[in-house]
């Protein structure tokens, strides 16, 4: 598992200075009108995994606890048919540790990233996932079917979460 911690070097940069102003007091984000697909767009999602948006998905439940966009790209080599998936869920800052609890697999810490982050292999649906902390705003989860590929998603969504304030 220590591979995995050692590809973040990149991610950790983009990061490191979003976290640089968490320190501040911050209002939560309203996660009730968010569309997360909107405020992460799919094209940025589509290049950070090396293929091309072909759709959108947004969610928001009743009532609205989470916000959650898959994105579904068209990467090389592979088959409409086996068009891949990307998910980003938005929830709030104090469901990070909740989460925990409830977490089946290796959990392995992400020092260094925002205010906190984790990564690991879900062996109920077997996707890669990847938790961020950003105190007082937010809680990201990113999924995906590579570790890799996780990775990238979240690492585009905190820049673009940090553009989007």
């Amino acid at each position: 598992m220590t591979s995995l911690t050692a590809h973040f070097a990149a991610f950790v940069g983009v990061s490191l200075a979003v976290s640089a102003g968490t320190a501040a007091a911050q209002t939560p984000r309203d996660l009730k009108t968010m569309n997360v697909c909107q405020v992460v767009p799919g094209d940025a999602v589509a290049t950070a995994v090396g293929g091309k948006l072909a759709e959108t998905r947004p969610f928001t439940p009743k009532p609205p606890t989470f916000t959650r966009c898959t994105y579904f790209v068209d990467v090389p080599g592979t088959a409409r048919s086996n068009r891949k998936g990307y998910t980003l869920w938005l929830y709030p800052p104090a469901d990070f540790e909740e989460l925990r609890k409830y977490t089946d697999g290796k959990i392995t810490e992400v020092p260094g990233l925002a205010d906190g982050a984790c990564e690991f292999h879900d062996p109920g649906d077997g996707r890669f996932k990847i938790r961020v902390l950003k105190r007082g705003d937010v809680s990201v989860e990113a999924t995906a079917d590579t570790a890799d590929a996780a990775r990238k998603v979240a690492g585009v969504a905190v820049a673009w979460l940090a553009k989007n304030k």
